[in-house]
């Protein structure tokens, strides 16, 4: 419209100009076409003729501007969808981080269809509509963000995954997960996954052998991972002392590596061995460990275990007296193992020093029999009734 305006003011001050130039002597302009002569000054010629181009122009412009008309209006309303779109997905996302759930949700789906990315409106509503405990919407914005982008499914897939582990919904979680690694065999996010719904699900097998594939390797924290692992080789161990498995038990501590340094793993590897028999080997084992680093219940078990030659095994007890002092559950398991040498001076004297630091139910168990085999029955009972009234907490 600028430039018509400019042309208008050019061709009237041209006209304006040539009259006044023309004035003293407007001249003359005779036109002869066959029948028709057209008598005229110069000036209202020249004024004419700029008039007529104007005119051409306007008309010119109309029409550009009349077919013109349904495309301008088409892209303008198509401008006021997308501006009102973008609005709505921007307001969607402002009440989801603010927590505005049922609010988010209706503004993320309102204008879903008009926005340049539906399928964005459509994964955030989905994490709206979880909010709300609403599951079967969530699944259904799932749905329609894969039908809109299926070129950004593994997009669609990460989400869907991650809503069905924050809801508990582990065996949905391991089959996502695994569609994921189908894509993309590396995904850290994806392996995470994967390995938190396996730990969920107690598929230990499963998570053992991922945790090993060396796609996982580095993806997964390491304090994380080691502790996954863990737990993972604890619950296998458990299973074969279940079904009495001596052979896969060992073969899981033999491929542990270095988690064989891990106390969880070592005492139920050890508790292992000593319920299915293998006394001899859990005791090289706990010697092994004690002579390293302190563990409690590794010396508690030690003084359960059957030895082949109980000389040699009080003898290491009374070795670890040297490197960690008289420790409750040392005197408590030297007292154990005396009373199965029958050296009853010695195991009275470890035993009642157990009771006078920390009395527990096992040492006065064990000071009963000893009294029970010595011939004092009355000690024996009175012992017997102490250590019970220990374990029901009456003490």
């Amino acid at each position: 419209m600028i430039v018509v305006y400019l042309v208008l003011l050019v061709v009237f001050a041209g006209g304006l100009g040539a009259i006044l130039l023309l004035r003293p002597d407007t001249g003359y302009v005779l036109i002869n076409y066959g029948p028709w002569v057209v008598e005229t000054s110069l000036a209202v010629l020249v004024f004419g003729v700029a008039l007529w181009f104007l005119v051409v122009y306007l008309v010119l412009r109309l029409s550009g501007f009349a077919i013109r008309l349904p495309t301008t209006l088409r892209e303008a309303f198509d401008q006021r969808r997308a501006d009102r779109a973008r609005d709505a997905f921007e307001n969607g996302l402002l009440a989801l981080f603010e927590g505005n759930w049922a609010r988010a949700e209706s503004e993320l789906i309102k204008r879903a269809s008009d926005h340049h990315a539906p399928h964005l409106n459509y994964l955030a509503a989905a994490r709206a509509a979880q909010r709300q405990s609403a599951t079967d919407r969530r699944d259904h914005y799932l749905r329609l963000a894969a039908l809109n982008r299926p070129e950004h499914e593994f997009a669609t897939l990460l989400s869907q995954a991650d809503l069905q582990r924050k809801r508990g919904e582990f065996e949905a979680t391991k089959l996502t997960a695994l569609k994921l690694r189908e894509k993309d065999p590396a995904h850290p996010f994806a392996i995470e996954l994967l390995a938190e719904s396996y730990a969920a699900l107690g598929d230990w097998a499963a998570l053992r052998k991922l945790l090993i594939d060396t796609a996982a390797q580095g993806v997964i924290a390491t304090s994380r991972r080691d502790q996954l692992m863990s737990r993972a080789i604890r619950e296998l161990m458990q299973q074969a002392i279940a079904e009495a498995a001596l052979p896969t038990l060992k073969s899981l501590w033999e491929a542990a590596g270095a988690l064989r340094d891990d106390r969880d793993v070592r005492r139920t590897y050890a508790r292992g061995l000593a319920r299915l028999n293998a006394d001899s080997e859990a005791m090289a084992l706990i010697a092994q460990a004690l002579s390293v680093d302190w563990d409690a219940e590794l010396a508690l078990l030690y003084g359960d275990l059957h030895a082949n030659d109980p000389i040699s095994q009080l003898a290491t007890v009374e070795q670890w007296f040297s490197i960690y002092g008289e420790k409750a559950e040392l005197l408590q398991v030297a007292g154990h193992v005396c009373l199965a040498n029958r050296l009853w001076g010695k195991a009275r004297s470890y035993l009642e020093a157990v009771i006078a630091t920390a009395p527990t139910p096992k040492a006065y168990l064990d000071l009963a029999r000893l009294c029970a085999d010595t011939q004092q029955p009355e000690e024996a009972a009175r012992h017997y009734r102490l250590g019970l009234e220990l374990a029901a907490g009456n003490r």
